[in-house]
């Protein structure tokens, strides 16, 4: 899983249609360090894409925030795009609240409109004011680049509380698309996933924020296709083989050596009462 540890460390989306972007979407990439974009965008073709230069994301109203520990210890620079106002700039339809960031490996960062205004997500352009092709900065032992998204504990306190921020924090970010959720997310809302009891309501939540990030969900919904695992396969695990699903949530590598999902030792029981409630469609 692509994302960034942090040691420690605008507004709400306002989405109009028609508004006049303040750079030109290219239909052709120009550089590796170019953000492929696509989605619900005015004037342009569903299932098609298009680029922005690092350049004309420069030239935004960027902010500088001086954070401790985001990729080296001490103190850093970073020149920022904070998400809700690249969705500005994008000129998304009001029913536009998703943004899914797409990573070279098929990780992908999922941040829906109400994660946006309350923990301010950003994207960074530059690391002490050096942009993605001159990274990585001196001292880190991977390259972040071309992009970047995180969120900082420093910026919104409140962000090192939710679970599983480090999902929200993918590096090697080459794709932004922009969508509605109820469209994206469809699945988990219809045939057995219409009706579900109070428990796999909060085990749907846990999925979104976390596990869709490398798995697809139910009937074809949309996920990141990193782990390459059907969820029919995990399901089958959740359903018939609860002790060894547990566990390799919680510690993938104490079971398989060779597996590349990270550990999440802090689920909880009740955790996992929610998350196998929702992925085996436990109803109302």
């Amino acid at each position: 899983m692509k994302f960034l540890h942090a040691a420690a460390a605008s507004l709400c989306m306002i989405a109009l249609a028609g508004t006049a972007r303040a750079f030109e979407l290219h239909g052709d990439r120009s550089s590796p360090f170019d953000l492929e974009v696509k989605g619900t965008l005015p004037g342009v073709p569903p299932g098609t894409s298009r680029y922005v230069r690092w350049g004309d994301l420069r030239a935004l109203p960027v902010t500088k925030l001086t954070l401790a520990g985001e990729f080296l210890k001490g103190p850093e620079v970073l020149t920022v795009v904070f998400l809700s106002d690249l969705m500005k700039e994008l000129a998304v339809t009001p029913d536009t609240d998703l943004l899914l960031a797409t990573c070279d490996d098929g990780y992908v960062g999922i941040y829906l409109g109400d994660f946006i205004a309350k923990y301010r997500p950003f994207l960074v352009l530059e690391i002490d004011g050096k942009g993605p092709k001159d990274w990585p900065p001196k001292g880190l032992d991977f390259n972040p680049a071309p992009y970047v998204i995180t969120v900082s504990a420093e910026l919104v306190p409140a962000s090192a509380q939710f679970m599983d921020i480090e999902h929200k924090k993918p590096w090697a970010v080459t794709t932004i698309e922009v969508a509605s959720h109820s469209d994206k997310f469809k699945g988990f809302y219809s045939g057995k996933w219409a009706s579900l009891s109070p428990s796999a309501q909060a085990g749907r939540q846990i999925w979104v924020n976390s596990c869709a990030s490398c798995h697809s969900g139910p009937e074809g919904t949309f996920g990141g296709t990193k782990a390459q695992r059907p969820f029919q396969v995990l399901a089958a695990y959740a359903a018939y083989d609860r002790d060894f699903f547990e566990k390799y949530v919680r510690d993938p590598k104490s079971l398989v050596a060779s597996a590349k999902m990270e550990a999440h030792p802090h689920y909880t029981d009740a955790n996992f009462a929610d998350l196998i409630a929702f992925i085996t469609a436990d109803g109302k």
